[in-house]
């Protein structure tokens, strides 16, 4: 007998409950043996995210289909990229003067079939903090099997042999994509996204609509472990935001990760250019962004309205390279950030502005929630190791 519950309106943005959720259970059910999936748009976030399972999944000898939209640029160069390493066979369909907007994700097995379908594109937004609407369907087999030939069908007329607007995706076709300009990487879609008030993203603070509490997306898997050779032997890492616990020192100095930085160096410019200038003769001179990293900072508290907020603040970067530390300077935070608050930062690529940067102390409403979010630790001492997430 076929069954359905629903994903509604307020449960992603929320944490009440979320696609990618749903997408991780069902890869990790022994009952399912074939994947299928429909989308306008993807983006790498999920991909990386569901990855590990997608591993598991293909080592099991079961199989994953992908069909793409690419129309207004919502479909990534790295999401095909990633598709073509992760899956059996992926396809692209694209019309001019049309747009290409369903979205279905469909896992069969013998005796069960599981599908999502709604509004929810494979990007961060659409599997986790997005309002987004999707109907689950459940089918028993080979009970419901009529009610399954109706997603098969679905499928099946998309394809090439089928559908003149679907092309099987391999790595030359993905090359043509990028020269016609039709596919872009994710920087570049970064560069041309509207902004909004991203001081106060994901706490629906300083809005025109106040908007609902919103549960961060879950962290990126700790994909790219920290390597011991040259800082730029790193590989590329997708992540735009970074959080890390803080503590800052009485002379504005706060302690990033150079754990972090080895995972990610474009985020942080590393490694550094620039060379301090000692004050005393004979004292070493270290590493240094130059010139210095603009940001917009905004610390929260207990109230709704910011405790500090900071606009075009120079944060002088310098790497203490005997020591290994990598530290920021912002004295006006010393006085109201204490020790083991959150700061969240955001690179952006708009003029003058390098990152807006969150910071929230142990008051805030929405500590705990970027907490849970941090998901590596540092080495070294303390009452308790400081932590690290990347989304």
């Amino acid at each position: 007998m076929s069954r359905f519950s629903l994903i509604r309106p307020l449960d992603q943005p929320t944490g009440l409950r979320r696609l990618l959720h749903d997408l991780e259970t069902a890869l990790d059910d022994a009952r399912f043996t074939a994947f299928r999936l429909i989308v306008a748009y993807a983006k790498s976030g999920p991909l990386h995210r569901l990855r590990p399972r997608l591993g598991d999944w293909k080592r099991a000898g079961k199989s994953v289909q992908a069909i793409f939209g690419i129309d207004q640029h919502g479909t990534s160069r790295e999401a095909l990229e990633m598709a073509l390493a992760l899956f059996d066979s992926t396809y692209v369909t694209h019309q001019t003067q049309v747009t290409f907007h369903p979205k279905l994700y469909i896992f069969t097995g013998s005796g069960l079939a599981r599908a999502f379908v709604g509004s929810n594109n494979l990007t961060v937004g659409g599997t986790e903090t997005n309002y987004e609407a999707a109907v689950q369907i459940e089918l028993d087999l080979p009970a419901d099997a009529a009610d399954l030939a109706v997603l098969d069908d679905a499928w099946t007329a998309l394809l090439p042999s089928a559908c003149p607007a679907t092309v099987p995706l391999d790595g030359a076709a993905l090359d043509r994509l990028l020269k016609a300009g039709l596919v872009l990487d994710e920087r570049a879609m970064q560069i041309n996204r509207p902004r909004g008030d991203a001081a106060s993203f994901g706490t629906g603070r300083g809005q025109l609509f106040r908007g609902v509490p919103v549960l961060p997306e879950s962290p990126l898997p700790p994909l790219h472990r920290a390597s011991r050779g040259a800082p730029g032997d790193a590989p590329p890492h997708p992540a735009r935001r970074f959080a890390i616990q803080i503590k800052p020192h009485h002379n504005g100095e706060i302690f990033l990760s150079v754990t972090a930085a080895m995972q990610n160096p474009a985020f942080f410019d590393w490694p550094f250019t620039g060379r301090t200038s000692p004050k005393k003769a004979g004292n070493p001179s270290y590493p240094q962004r130059d010139p210095d990293p603009v940001a917009n900072i905004a610390v929260y508290g207990a109230e709704l309205s910011p405790a500090l907020t900071l606009n075009h603040y120079p944060l002088n970067t310098v790497y203490y390279e005997k020591k290994r530390e990598i530290r920021i300077t912002a004295a006006p935070l010393v006085p109201i950030v204490p020790d083991y608050s959150i700061m969240i930062m955001e690179r952006l690529n708009v003029a003058g502005v390098d990152y807006e940067i969150t910071i929230h102390r142990p008051d805030s409403p929405d500590h705990e929630v970027w907490l849970a979010r941090c998901n590596q630790r540092m080495p070294g001492g303390g009452r308790m190791p400081r932590r690290f997430g990347w989304f």
